[in-house]
């Protein structure tokens, strides 16, 4: 009975002290003007990588009037974190040549849910 007890404990402590991730977004987009030159300069399609690893693929020439809304834009990034948590990542974006175009870095905090980086376009 008392290793019943025990385990039962156990199992309670063990689950109970499992923290929870929650899902965030992180948005990057640009206006009309920075679609403008990256046709200007041939660019049709641009690829997102964090930390390294490829993301996503997208049309060079949709663009935003604005900030657009939580989990929308022309790259979305998401990850799971746990509450309170922040992380900072590095991004690049490629054009289909491979070519550098945009890189940086940004940080995430599970606190806000969702942030966004506009992108502009220059040499």
């Amino acid at each position: 009975m008392k290793k019943l007890i025990f385990l039962s404990l156990c199992i309670v402590s063990v689950t109970g002290c499992t923290k929870e991730k929650f899902a965030i977004n992180h948005s990057f987009w640009y206006r009309s003007a920075t679609a403008d030159d990256l046709a200007a300069y041939g660019i049709d399609e641009l690829t997102l990588f964090v930390d390294g690893i490829e993301i996503s693929t997208n049309d060079a020439y949709v663009h935003y009037t604005g900030e657009p809304g939580c989990g929308t834009g022309n790259f979305v990034y998401m990850d799971n974190m746990f509450k309170r948590e922040n992380k900072t990542h590095s991004y690049t974006i490629l054009d289909e040549g491979d070519s550098l175009i945009f890189s940086g870095s940004f940080q995430m905090k599970q606190k806000t849910g969702c942030e966004a980086t506009e992108l502009v376009f220059g040499f």
